[in-house]
Protein backbone atom coordinates (compact mmCIF):
# COMPACT_ATOMS: atom_id res chain seq x y z
CA UNK A 1 0.00 0.00 0.00
CA UNK A 2 1.49 3.34 -1.02
CA UNK A 3 0.13 6.06 1.26
CA UNK A 4 1.58 9.59 1.23
CA UNK A 5 1.10 12.80 3.16
CA UNK A 6 1.05 15.72 0.72
CA UNK A 7 0.76 19.47 1.02
CA UNK A 8 -2.38 20.80 -0.66
CA UNK A 9 -2.16 22.71 -3.92
CA UNK A 10 -4.64 25.08 -5.50
CA UNK A 11 -5.92 22.08 -7.49
CA UNK A 12 -6.53 19.88 -4.44
CA UNK A 13 -8.41 22.49 -2.38
CA UNK A 14 -11.89 21.50 -3.64
CA UNK A 15 -11.27 17.91 -2.50
CA UNK A 16 -9.96 19.16 0.86
CA UNK A 17 -13.19 21.12 1.37
CA UNK A 18 -15.28 18.07 0.39
CA UNK A 19 -13.47 15.96 2.97
CA UNK A 20 -13.77 18.70 5.60
CA UNK A 21 -17.53 18.83 4.96
CA UNK A 22 -17.69 15.02 5.34
CA UNK A 23 -15.85 15.28 8.68
CA UNK A 24 -18.21 18.00 9.92
CA UNK A 25 -21.25 15.96 8.85
CA UNK A 26 -19.85 12.81 10.50
CA UNK A 27 -19.18 14.66 13.77
CA UNK A 28 -22.51 16.53 13.56
CA UNK A 29 -20.75 19.90 13.46
CA UNK A 30 -21.85 23.03 11.63
CA UNK A 31 -19.87 23.49 8.41
CA UNK A 32 -19.20 27.19 7.84
CA UNK A 33 -17.27 27.38 4.56
CA UNK A 34 -15.96 30.89 5.31
CA UNK A 35 -14.68 29.81 8.73
CA UNK A 36 -13.06 26.63 7.37
CA UNK A 37 -11.52 28.48 4.40
CA UNK A 38 -10.02 31.13 6.68
CA UNK A 39 -8.57 28.46 8.99
CA UNK A 40 -7.03 26.43 6.16
CA UNK A 41 -5.66 29.57 4.49
CA UNK A 42 -4.07 30.73 7.75
CA UNK A 43 -2.24 27.45 8.27
CA UNK A 44 -1.13 27.28 4.64
CA UNK A 45 0.24 30.84 4.89
CA UNK A 46 1.84 30.31 8.33
CA UNK A 47 3.55 26.89 8.37
CA UNK A 48 5.16 27.60 11.75
CA UNK A 49 1.64 27.46 13.22
CA UNK A 50 0.71 24.12 11.71
CA UNK A 51 0.27 21.99 8.64
CA UNK A 52 -2.59 20.82 6.49
CA UNK A 53 -1.69 17.44 5.00
CA UNK A 54 -3.62 15.44 2.45
CA UNK A 55 -3.70 11.67 2.83
CA UNK A 56 -3.16 10.24 -0.64
CA UNK A 57 -3.41 6.63 -1.75
CA UNK A 58 -1.54 5.74 -4.93
CA UNK A 59 -3.47 3.50 -7.27
CA UNK A 60 -1.87 2.61 -10.62
CA UNK A 61 0.34 5.70 -10.56
CA UNK A 62 -2.44 8.12 -9.65
CA UNK A 63 -2.77 9.69 -6.19
CA UNK A 64 -6.32 9.73 -4.84
CA UNK A 65 -6.93 12.07 -1.90
CA UNK A 66 -8.79 9.98 0.67
CA UNK A 67 -8.36 12.08 3.80
CA UNK A 68 -6.56 14.89 5.54
CA UNK A 69 -4.81 15.89 8.73
CA UNK A 70 -4.63 19.27 10.41
CA UNK A 71 -1.77 19.47 12.89
CA UNK A 72 -1.05 22.63 14.90
CA UNK A 73 2.12 23.44 16.79
CA UNK A 74 2.24 24.50 20.41
CA UNK A 75 4.61 24.33 23.36
CA UNK A 76 4.58 22.27 26.55
CA UNK A 77 6.96 22.56 29.47
CA UNK A 78 5.70 19.19 30.75
CA UNK A 79 6.37 17.46 27.41
CA UNK A 80 9.74 19.09 26.82
CA UNK A 81 9.18 21.81 24.27
CA UNK A 82 7.46 22.13 20.92
CA UNK A 83 4.54 19.75 20.45
CA UNK A 84 2.15 18.81 17.67
CA UNK A 85 -1.58 18.85 18.33
CA UNK A 86 -3.71 16.86 15.91
CA UNK A 87 -6.70 19.13 15.41
CA UNK A 88 -8.37 17.00 12.75
CA UNK A 89 -7.61 13.66 11.18
CA UNK A 90 -10.10 12.19 8.74
CA UNK A 91 -10.36 9.34 6.26
CA UNK A 92 -13.28 9.11 3.85
CA UNK A 93 -15.85 6.51 4.88
CA UNK A 94 -14.91 4.04 2.13
CA UNK A 95 -11.20 4.26 3.06
CA UNK A 96 -11.63 3.18 6.67
CA UNK A 97 -10.80 -0.22 8.17
CA UNK A 98 -8.30 -1.02 5.42
CA UNK A 99 -5.10 -0.46 7.40
CA UNK A 100 -4.47 2.99 5.93
CA UNK A 101 -4.32 4.66 9.34
CA UNK A 102 -1.51 2.29 10.31
CA UNK A 103 0.54 3.80 7.48
CA UNK A 104 -0.53 7.38 8.22
CA UNK A 105 0.41 7.59 11.92
CA UNK A 106 4.13 6.73 11.49
CA UNK A 107 4.35 9.12 8.52
CA UNK A 108 2.76 11.89 10.60
CA UNK A 109 5.13 11.20 13.48
CA UNK A 110 8.12 11.43 11.10
CA UNK A 111 6.73 14.69 9.70
CA UNK A 112 6.37 16.39 13.09
CA UNK A 113 9.78 15.11 14.21
CA UNK A 114 11.25 17.01 11.25
CA UNK A 115 9.42 20.07 12.63
CA UNK A 116 11.30 19.52 15.94
CA UNK A 117 8.28 18.37 17.96
CA UNK A 118 8.81 16.38 21.16
CA UNK A 119 5.31 14.93 21.44
CA UNK A 120 1.92 14.63 19.77
CA UNK A 121 -1.35 15.32 21.51
CA UNK A 122 -4.70 14.25 20.10
CA UNK A 123 -8.28 14.22 21.25
CA UNK A 124 -10.52 11.15 21.06
CA UNK A 125 -14.18 11.00 22.00
CA UNK A 126 -14.32 9.21 25.35
CA UNK A 127 -16.89 6.75 23.97
CA UNK A 128 -14.89 5.91 20.85
CA UNK A 129 -13.15 2.79 22.12
CA UNK A 130 -12.13 1.76 18.60
CA UNK A 131 -10.17 4.98 18.08
CA UNK A 132 -8.61 4.71 21.53
CA UNK A 133 -7.44 1.15 20.85
CA UNK A 134 -6.10 2.22 17.46
CA UNK A 135 -3.94 5.01 18.92
CA UNK A 136 -2.87 2.90 21.90
CA UNK A 137 -1.29 0.36 19.52
CA UNK A 138 1.04 3.23 18.50
CA UNK A 139 1.88 3.90 22.18
CA UNK A 140 -0.44 6.88 22.66
CA UNK A 141 -1.65 6.90 26.24
CA UNK A 142 -4.74 8.50 27.74
CA UNK A 143 -4.16 11.27 30.23
CA UNK A 144 -6.82 10.11 32.64
CA UNK A 145 -6.77 13.13 34.89
CA UNK A 146 -7.30 15.59 32.04
CA UNK A 147 -10.42 17.09 30.53
CA UNK A 148 -10.15 19.22 27.39
CA UNK A 149 -12.08 22.47 27.71
CA UNK A 150 -12.61 25.23 25.17
CA UNK A 151 -14.15 28.66 24.81
CA UNK A 152 -14.75 30.60 21.61
CA UNK A 153 -13.47 34.15 21.96
CA UNK A 154 -15.24 37.09 20.38
CA UNK A 155 -13.16 40.11 19.33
Amino acid sequence: MNVSLLSPSIYSMPRLFELSKELHDHEILTFDIAHVTAAFNFLLAHPNSGDVLLIALENEGVNETIGFIVVCYSFSIELGGKIAVIDQIFLSQDSRRQGIGSYVIPKLEAHVLKRHCHAIILEVNIGNSGARKFYEQFDYIPRRQHCIMSKLLKP
